[in-house]
């Protein structure tokens, strides 16, 4: 026989947990972030174009100030928008910028990461042809980008191999709405925008296209917009259709998480780690949040060799 529990046994079960333990991020400050699509470099600064094109560096980390390099990609974007993202490869030598074109001629361009530090309009060396909403780079040569096909509308994330200048589908579909991606030593993390879900995958995809929901699940937050990862550590944030917005991280060692708000419930937010000063930095409203990541889940960060992984956008 089937038992079955009224709404007020379940409440009374629910009431006599204990309270779950909450991830101890300490607020240590603000800073002003930069009009503009960003990332973060491995110097622990912040690279920014903005939207007709201008490249920016940060003058110090967690720094309000910046400064034109004198470089320029010109617009990304045909209708004037900024760029969809802008991600710097771990070694720090090349730049992806998505130009979020929502038509055929939707694209990734990669730079050299020397020719945005020189004045003078920057050449792409190499631009292919893509979906791009969010990316994050494997490696060196191999960047994940979430996006959604301009005909059918589907979600996917597509694995671009920077030295062929070619795109491979490995994820399809991605979810409802085109959500963040974040690689972190060979674990590709994938949002889905619309249910704030989070999957995780082998990023060597060595069966691929797969459905999102194969991967294994890692976290629902308000949001999946924005996603990164460090070391066990893992942030999902964003904002619901019209609804709340948050900076969700969970240690993936403990289940210890912690939800943030520092600028209310309706802002739309963002975030990256900083591995170079162990610090969460949640983004909202033009303002960086810095958090200190607590010294057991930095200390945990050290035998993984980390590279820098970053996040984008305001």
């Amino acid at each position: 026989m089937r038992s079955v529990l009224t709404t007020a046994a379940i409440a009374a079960a629910v009431s006599a947990q204990p309270a779950a333990a909450q991830l101890d991020l300490a607020f240590t400050g603000t800073f002003t972030l930069p009009a503009a699509t960003f990332d973060l470099q491995p110097d622990g600064t912040i690279l920014a174009i903005a939207a007709d094109g201008t490249v920016l560096t940060q003058d110090q980390i967690n720094g309000s100030t910046y400064s034109p390099t004198g470089a320029t990609i010109g617009p990304p974007n045909s209708s004037g928008f900024g760029a969809s993202f802008v991600s710097v490869s771990p070694d720090g030598q090349s730049v992806a910028v998505g130009n979020g074109e929502f038509s055929a001629s939707n694209a990734v361009s990669i730079f050299a990461a020397a020719d945005l530090n020189t004045p003078g309009t920057a050449a792409a060396t190499t631009t292919i042809t893509t979906p791009n909403f969010a990316a994050d780079w494997a490696d060196n040569t191999t960047l994940f980008v979430t996006g959604a096909t301009s005909d059918t509308f589907t979600t996917v994330v597509n694995q671009l191999d920077i030295t062929a200048s070619t795109s491979t589908t490995v994820v399809t579909p991605a979810g409802g709405f085109s959500g963040g991606v974040a690689a972190n030593n060979g674990t590709l993390f994938v949002g889905a925008g619309d249910t704030g879900e989070v999957r995780s995958f082998d990023a060597s995809f060595p069966i691929a296209p797969v459905d999102f929901i194969t991967g294994a699940a890692v976290a629902t937050a308000n949001s999946a917009g924005s996603i990164d990862a460090l070391g066990h550590l893992v942030l999902i944030a964003g904002q619901q259709f019209g609804g709340i917005g948050s900076a969700f991280v969970i240690d993936q060692s403990t289940g210890l998480t912690a939800t943030l708000q520092p600028a209310g419930p309706d802002a739309f937010y963002g975030g990256y780690f900083n591995p170079i000063t162990n610090e969460l930095v949640v983004t909202a409203n033009g303002t960086g949040f810095v958090y200190a990541i607590p010294a057991p889940a930095t200390l945990a960060l050290a035998p993984l060799g980390l590279v820098a992984l970053r996040r984008r956008r305001a």
